[in-house]
């Protein structure tokens, strides 16, 4: 077991509590979720020209078994659709798209419309069951108990 002054101990600072608390206020989470909430996501994202469907999404979606689909994205959000077609032979890159256009992990988004949002997590399930031998994702949430 280390001592003190060994390489594998670890140093503290004494500070009073009210020297913590003023450094946890300006770096703390609090800190971060407020920098999130000011930050301006549209700014930062370049604008892109309404995209047409591509000849690989067309054949991707007719592969796909009628009921998963999603044509309403392919209808209004066409270059979405066009990413998942490229990537959709990709488990780890698609997996990773798919659940961050159904997670908020920047904070204030405004989400898709419910029918879009619908046929994500369709689609999210259907690619979850051919890449995990047949079992929902339902399957590996544990119940509390």
């Amino acid at each position: 077991m280390p001592g003190p002054g060994d390489s594998g101990s670890l140093e503290f600072e004494k500070v009073s509590f009210s020297d913590a608390r003023k450094a946890l206020d300006e770096t703390g989470p609090a800190a971060y979720s407020v920098a999130k909430k000011t930050e301006n996501w549209a700014q930062k994202r370049t604008a892109t020209p309404n995209e047409p469907l591509s000849d690989e999404a067309n054949a991707w979606m007719a592969e796909l078994p009628e009921s998963v689909r999603p044509r309403q994205l392919a209808l209004r959000y066409a270059r979405l659709a066009n990413r998942l077609a490229e990537i959709w032979n990709d488990p780890v890159k698609c997996e990773r798209l798919l659940d961050d256009l159904m997670t908020d992990r920047r904070g204030g988004r405004k989400g898709f419309p419910l029918a879009i949002a619908s046929e994500l997590a369709t689609l999210h399930e259907h690619f979850f069951r051919l890449h995990h031998a047949g079992k929902s994702p339902w399957e590996y949430v544990e119940v509390g108990r």
